[in-house]
C-alpha cells in the first residue's frame, strides 16, 4: 500500500492529464482501491432532481453486480437523500445502507463480507456532482485517517470535474466565436460577390453589342463559380473536423481504420444541427468500437431511418453477442453511449442474445 501523500500525488498527477469525464473518474477510483486498503468503491452522479447515476465502479460483490447492478441503483438510500437534502458535506461512515443490506439479505454468500460502506460528496464549490462511495470487507467503520483520504481523493476529483466542464464551455465558446468570424467572412467575400454580380446582369440588360453582351456573361458565370467555390470553403469550416464530407463519409473511414467490413444504409432525407451530428458520429464510432473489441465478428451494419420527428439509428453485428441479464448495467463503452443520447434528448436500446449478434438501438428527435 502507498503511503496517503504518495497516493494523492499519484492520482492529482493522474487527473492532470485527463480531459475525458468518464476515463477521470473510473482511473481515478482504480487508483484509490488498488493503492489503499478499501477493497471496492462506486461513484454516482446525481442530477438536478436528485436522480442518482452508476457512473464507475471498481471490484464489487457479486451480489451488488445481479441483476445489472439492479441492488446498487434502485430504490432510495441514506446518503442520497442526505446529499439531495444538502446535508451531506463531509467523508462520513453509513451504519445502515439499505442497498447493501438488501442484495445481502437475497444473495448471503455473494457480498464478500461487506455490509457497510462510507460516503463523500463531490463538490467543487458551491457545485455538487454525486458521491463517491468506499467499502472493505469486516469493516463497520472507517477510521479518520481513511476518511480523510477519501475527502482529499473526492476534493480532486470534484475540482477535475469543474476544471473539464469549463473547458468543454470555453471549446463552446471557441466554437461561438469561429462561426461569428465565418459569417463575417461570408458577407465580407461572397456577399460581395452576388453584389457584384446583380451589377453586371442588371447592365446587361441594356447591352446591344453582343460581344459586350458575352462578356458580361462571362463575368457573371466567372464570379458566380468563385463564389460557390467560397461558400464551399466556409460551409466545410462550419464542419466538424472529420465531419466535413457528412457523417456516412466519415463513420465509413472510421470502419475502415478499425478493420471493420461496414455496411451503411440510409433511408430518408435527414438534416440536424452540428452538435446532434457529432454526438451521433460519436455514439456510432463507440458502437463499432464494440463490435472490435467484443463481438468477434470483423462486419457491422449501420441503419439511418428517419421520420417526421425523429431518426433512428441500428448498429448490428453478426457476432458473439452476450447475456443480457449478465451485462445489462454498467460498462464504460455503454456508459459513453447512453451519455450521448441522453444530452440528445434520446434513448437507447440495446438487444443480444449469445450466438446471435447484437443491436444497438438510438432514438433521437429532430423536429423543429
Amino acid at each position: 500500500m502507498k503511503s496517503k501523500l504518495q497516493l494523492l500525488k499519484d492520482i492529482a498527477e493522474f487527473l492532470n492529464e485527463e480531459t475525458d469525464r468518464n476515463t477521470m473518474i473510473d482511473g481515478a477510483l482504480r487508483l484509490l482501491i488498488d493503492h489503499s486498503d478499501f477493497e471496492t468503491g462506486w461513484i454516482f452522479f446525481i442530477d438536478n432532481e436528485g436522480n442518482p447515476e452508476l457512473k464507475a465502479h471498481y471490484q464489487l460483490p457479486p451480489s451488488l453486480e445481479k441483476e445489472g447492478y439492479h441492488h446498487l441503483c434502485e430504490g432510495k438510500c441514506w446518503c442520497v437523500n442526505k446529499y439531495n437534502n444538502k446535508e451531506l458535506e463531509r467523508a462520513t461512515n453509513i451504519f445502515v445502507c439499505s442497498r447493501l443490506e438488501k442484495a445481502r439479505m437475497e444473495y448471503p454468500d455473494e457480498n464478500n463480507n461487506i455490509t457497510h460502506h462510507a460516503t463523500v460528496p463531490l463538490i467543487s464549490g458551491d457545485e455538487s456532482f454525486g458521491l463517491l462511495n468506499i467499502a472493505s470487507p469486516y469493516t463497520e467503520q472507517f477510521a479518520k485517517d481513511e476518511l480523510d483520504l477519501l475527502e482529499s481523493v473526492a476534493f480532486q476529483i470534484g475540482s477535475t470535474l469543474k476544471r473539464i466542464e469549463l473547458n468543454a464551455q470555453e471549446q463552446e465558446n471557441m466554437i461561438i466565436m469561429e462561426r461569428q468570424r465565418l459569417a463575417r467572412d461570408l458577407h465580407d467575400s461572397v456577399n460581395q460577390m452576388l453584389f457584384s454580380i446583380g451589377i453586371t446582369s442588371h447592365a446587361a440588360k441594356t447591352l446591344d453589342n453582343k460581344e459586350k453582351l458575352s462578356d458580361a456573361f462571362d463575368s457573371i458565370e466567372n464570379t458566380s463559380k468563385h463564389a460557390m467555390k467560397e461558400m464551399k470553403a466556409l460551409i466545410w469550416q462550419l464542419k466538424p473536423i472529420g465531419l466535413e464530407k457528412g457523417i456516412i463519409d466519415a463513420i465509413e473511414k472510421y470502419a475502415d481504420l478499425l478493420g471493420i467490413e461496414l455496411e451503411v444504409t440510409v433511408s430518408g432525407f435527414y438534416d440536424v444541427p452540428d452538435n446532434v451530428e457529432v454526438g451521433l458520429y460519436r455514439v456510432m464510432q463507440e458502437g463499432l468500437n464494440n463490435v472490435r473489441k467484443h463481438s468477434g465478428s470483423a462486419k457491422a451494419e449501420i441503419v439511418i431511418r428517419s421520420k417526421a420527428d425523429e431518426l433512428e439509428i441500428h448498429i448490428m453485428d453478426d457476432g458473439i453477442g452476450f447475456d443480457q441479464k449478465e451485462k445489462s448495467g454498467y460498462s464504460y463503452g455503454l456508459g459513453n453511449m447512453k451519455d450521448r443520447v441522453k444530452k440528445l434528448g434520446g434513448i437507447l436500446d440495446i438487444q443480444s442474445q449469445k450466438g446471435n449478434g447484437t443491436t444497438v438501438k438510438v432514438i433521437v428527435p429532430i423536429g423543429e
